[in-house]
């Protein structure tokens, strides 16, 4: 058998790793699963809906937008045209900078957003049953002390 070359410490690391990752990527999927059965949108569309909510009736620069979302500015603007389209969003050019673009929920992107939401928030809810407010407070402590700061 062949000796790792790698350390007892690293090994424990990466194994902590693959299991947050897996696990990450399994609710991932789980989610868009049932958002694009529900409602028809997948999860990169919920979450640009979810920013727009977030950011109220005067909107948001998409720039803003795509900084909040940590994808580039393509990303926002090839997910957010389609739903312009649809009448979910509405563009508009920003009021103290016309080389930049505002957006915003339409009443109708608000009241179907509103109705993702409140499913999101019920699976999320149901992954979560077997979690104490202990166990949740735990994770969230656990988490942050992940130095995030050596991966830029």
């Amino acid at each position: 058998m062949t000796e790792s070359p790698f350390t007892a410490e690293q090994q424990q690391s990466l194994r902590t790793w693959l299991k947050l990752l897996g696990t990450s990527n399994t609710v991932r999927k789980a989610l868009q699963t049932k958002l694009q059965a529900t409602h028809g949108v997948s999860l990169s569309r919920f979450d640009i809906l979810a920013g727009l909510y977030k950011a109220g009736e005067d909107g948001i620069r998409l720039s803003e937008l795509s900084k909040q979302l940590m994808v580039s500015n393509g990303n926002v603007t090839q997910v957010i045209t389609p739903l312009i389209k649809e009448a979910f969003v509405e563009r508009q050019p920003c009021p103290d900078d016309a080389r930049a673009a505002m957006a915003r929920l339409s009443p109708r992107g608000k009241s179907e957003f509103e109705k993702m939401a409140a499913d999101h928030a019920q699976w999320v809810e149901a992954l979560c049953a077997g979690l104490s407010p202990a166990d949740h407070q735990t994770l969230a402590q656990i988490l942050d002390k992940l130095d995030l700061t050596t991966l830029t």
